[in-house]
């Protein structure tokens, strides 16, 4: 399958996956009123989300020496893809309390110690392997046709 093709799947079910889990944990964060008011802000997020996963596609590839190794994606990999998001989550949520360009709601249930939301930092810990496990998929899918 063309390079081309497997990222525009890969942004396609990032989007997907990220634009319901970022209205899911909207009323988390403070501010929140309905869904119809924030959708653009969830909107915006999700775009943010779809260029990292994008980026740590790219970074990957690059430093295998390989644009198509989610071909090859094994279970080591999905775990460097977990703790990958992880760690940009977590960098991203402290950059974001340091400039107050967001706060949570009473209900987010914080990580102690990190002292960030707990809902941003599993959304990407999980939704970023898992659009790449589905891009494998769905690629070996192609590739049997």
């Amino acid at each position: 399958m063309k390079i081309e093709k497997q990222v525009t799947f890969l942004s396609l079910i990032a989007f997907l996956l990220h634009v319901v889990w970022e209205n899911a944990q909207a009323p988390f964060f403070q501010e929140y009123t309905s869904f119809p008011e924030h959708f653009s802000i969830c909107f915006l997020g999700t775009i943010g989300d779809v260029v990292i996963t994008l980026f740590v596609f790219v970074t990957i590839a690059l430093l295998k020496n390989d644009f198509n190794w989610i071909a090859s994606l094994n279970k080591k990999d999905i775990v460097v893809l977990a703790v990958i998001g992880f760690l940009i989550a977590v960098g991203i949520e402290w950059h974001a309390m340091v400039f107050e360009w967001w706060a949570y709601a009473g209900a987010m249930p914080i990580i102690p110690y990190l002292k960030v939301g707990l809902t941003p930092i599993v959304q990407m810990t999980i939704l970023l392997p898992f659009s790449v496990y589905v891009t494998k998929k769905f690629v070996a899918y192609k590739k049997q046709q």
